[in-house]
Parts: structure tokens; sequence; C-alpha cells
């Protein structure tokens, strides 16, 4: 496991927490670019770098869209938490962890034999801090950031397995076409909140 691997890693679990835990978009956005890097830097490991450098022009193109569409529909900071949500999230996020460092050498060892384990851990701690970011919230732009990040997750092992054009074209469309309905729905859901505070001001 080589250093820049294990830097790769870390990182990935770093960000992966910090979209479960915060609810702010500005820093979830950052850190999904970020991890976006970092999944790079474990898909050179099985790919060209030509090929690799695709994964992450796309996942920063996906991250831009969300990114100024929350710009333009939460142009104000977001209201504050309870610590207690926060830490729940946290605790839960460090059980997933525990979990994948667990089931982690078992499925590489018999699913993915051919496959480095920093790269199967790495894409499974992608898909199941997602999984988990899923189920804890139903804000559109967190439930398209968990979306991506889940597909992240998913190239960074198929990577491992194997090294198709046409299925990189098709993950690149997959990808860009979530984060283009998550605009979506980003910009429905704010001019729903922006509808109900006018016929608040109307009352």
């Amino acid at each position: 496991m080589s250093i820049l691997s294990t830097l790769a890693f870390v990182l990935i679990v770093i960000t992966a927490m910090v979209i479960l835990i915060f609810r702010d978009w500005r820093i979830n956005t950052l850190a999904l670019a970020v991890q976006y890097l970092a999944a790079f830097a474990l898909v050179t490991l099985s790919w060209p770098l030509g090929m690799a450098v695709v994964k992450v022009i796309t996942g920063w193109m996906a991250t831009a869209a969300i990114a100024l569409t929350c710009l333009r529909q939460y142009p104000t900071e977001t209201a504050t938490e309870p610590n207690a949500s926060m830490f729940f999230r946290g605790l839960s996020g460090l059980l997933v962890i525990m979990v994948i460092f667990v089931i982690s050498p078992s499925l590489q060892e018999n699913l993915f034999p051919s496959i480095d384990l920093v790269i199967v851990q790495g894409g499974l701690m992608m898909i199941g801090m997602a999984l988990m970011q899923l189920g804890s919230s139903a804000e559109p732009y967190l439930t398209i950031i968990s979306l991506l990040s889940l597909m992240g997750g998913f190239e960074v092992i198929h990577a491992g397995l194997e090294r198709s054009t046409l299925l990189t074209g098709l993950l690149v469309i997959v990808n860009l076409g979530l984060a283009l309905v998550g605009v979506f729905f980003i910009i429905k859901s704010g001019d729903k909140e922006k509808q109900t505070l006018i016929e608040e001001e109307v009352k």
C-alpha cells in the first residue's frame, strides 16, 4: 500500500464523514470535490492516467453544477442544527467505518482477489457512507450529493475489475444526468420554500 493510496483512503474517510455530519451545502460540495480527487488517486492504481482523469473532471463538473445551483437557491446561511443530531450521525458514520474495516478483507479475498485492499475499502467506504446519508436526510442537494458519492464508490471498485472505454462514457453520462436531475429538484424545492414564505408574509 503506497503513501498516495493511503492518503487517498484517509481523505475519502474524512470527506465521507464531513458529508454525513454537516448540513451546510458549502462544506458538503467542497468535501465532495476533495472526495473525487481522492477517488481519482485510487482509480489511477488500476487505470492509465488519461482514463482516470475523466472521473475527476466529471465529478468536479457535477459538483460545480450542484454548488452553483445551491448558491442561487440558498444565498443565506443555513440554520444551525442541534449538536445531538450531528453527534448521532457521527456515531453512525463510525459504525459504518468499523463494519467496512471488518468485512472488506474477506470481500477482497473472496469477491475481488485481483483488486488491492485499499481500493475495496475506499469504494465500500464511499458507498456505505452515501447509503447512510440517504437514510438520514430528505434535502434534495444532500440526496444528489449522496448518490454521486455512491456512484463514485462503485466506479472506484469497478475500475479495478474492468477497463472499458464504452462503460466509462456511460458512467460519465449517468453522473452528469444525476447532477442535472439534482439541479432540477434543488430549484423546485427552493421555489416551493420561497412561495411558502411569500404566502406567510401576505397572511
